[in-house]
């Protein structure tokens, strides 16, 4: 199998896996419904660099220390359940319109360091990332060029899905706004939020 024929396997590979819902998609979808499009790429900003970072981790090696430490990575996943299920908790408690209101006072910085650490913190991203990549290195070409495009590819296909999810989120509130139910989508993020966290903590 030749090394393009590698790279094109990647690509709808990775996108099936990132399209799923999942916490960034959730995320970027309860932004884009209670912020809009805009003012969520900031936020989109910062969930791109944490899975960046992931996915060179991944490429670089550093991650086998987490596979051959499972101690490290169940803490990273309750670390991830217990801020997700954190998140739905205060989403639901500021539901409406006041919830969106606290959401929107935020500057630009803090929403960056939100969808960080969000993706960071996702032990998803990290399990997918370390099991999926490596494979699709090729030992006869450049690694430092490989790294490189496979982290851009990565980037590139998760900030499409997440725009869309962020897209989709804003069309469904101002749909469910129209029928005077405007907090029904933050409602159901938020129970979708404790419901993965509730998952993580009792696997």
């Amino acid at each position: 199998m030749s090394e393009w024929t590698l790279l094109l396997m990647f690509i709808p590979t990775f996108f099936l896996i990132s399209v799923s819902p999942g916490l960034c998609m959730m995320l970027a979808m309860s932004f884009g419904a209670s912020l809009g499009v805009r003012r969520t790429l900031w936020v989109i900003g910062g969930e791109l660099a944490g899975v960046g970072l992931i996915a060179l981790t991944a490429l670089l090696g550093y991650t086998r220390v987490l596979a051959e430490q499972p101690v490290l990575m169940q803490g990273f996943k309750y670390l991830g359940a217990l801020y997700l299920l954190w998140m739905g908790i205060a989403s639901w408690r500021g539901g409406g319109q006041q919830g969106t209101s606290r959401q929107e006072d935020s500057g630009r910085l803090a929403l960056v360091l939100r969808g960080f650490t969000v993706a960071i913190s996702n032990p998803k991203s990290w399990l997918f990332m370390m099991t999926l990549l490596p494979p699709f290195i090729s030992p006869s070409l450049s690694a430092g060029l490989q790294t490189l495009l496979f982290v851009a590819l990565v980037i590139l296909i998760e900030c499409v899905n997440l725009l869309l999810y962020a897209y989709g989120g804003q069309r469904a509130n101002r749909l469910l706004e129209g029928q005077g139910r405007g907090d029904l989508l933050g409602r159901v993020s938020s129970l979708l939020m404790m419901g993965v966290a509730g998952y993580w903590l009792l696997t």
